[in-house]
């Protein structure tokens, strides 16, 4: 008798099911009028992707998306982020590195703004 090994038999062992032929299809949208995002986009034109930022300020894609969820930081404008909002990642990240609560160093780089960037003292 044949084992499992020894068929000789295209079809799988033990009635499994057959794996589904690879095909290069792309998902279609979810409704009617929503667009499906294509991978390669041109860049804004005055700001730059969250990707980018992230790169540019020290920090992960990833991390900056926690901290947009969270509202604590984002571009300031529809076109993307833009170099003063840059800045202001790099000195979260620092403010974050050195232990502070990411809520609270952003709170503190609001003060800063709203006092124009001067400390008291």
């Amino acid at each position: 008798m044949a084992t499992q090994f020894e068929r000789l038999s295209p079809e799988p062992p033990n009635g499994a099911a057959r794996p589904p032929a690879h095909s290069p299809t792309v998902p279609a949208p979810r409704r009617a009028d929503q667009a499906f995002p294509h991978a390669c986009r041109p860049p804004r034109a005055g700001g730059c992707r969250r990707a980018e930022a992230a790169r540019r300020a020290g920090v992960a894609a990833s991390t900056l998306r926690g901290w947009e969820l969270r509202l604590l930081a984002g571009p300031s404008g529809g076109a993307g982020y833009t170099p003063y909002d840059i800045v202001r990642l790099e000195a979260l990240a620092r403010l974050v590195r050195a232990g502070l609560p990411a809520a609270r160093a952003a709170r503190r780089l609001d003060e800063l703004a709203a006092g124009g960037g001067r400390v008291a003292g």
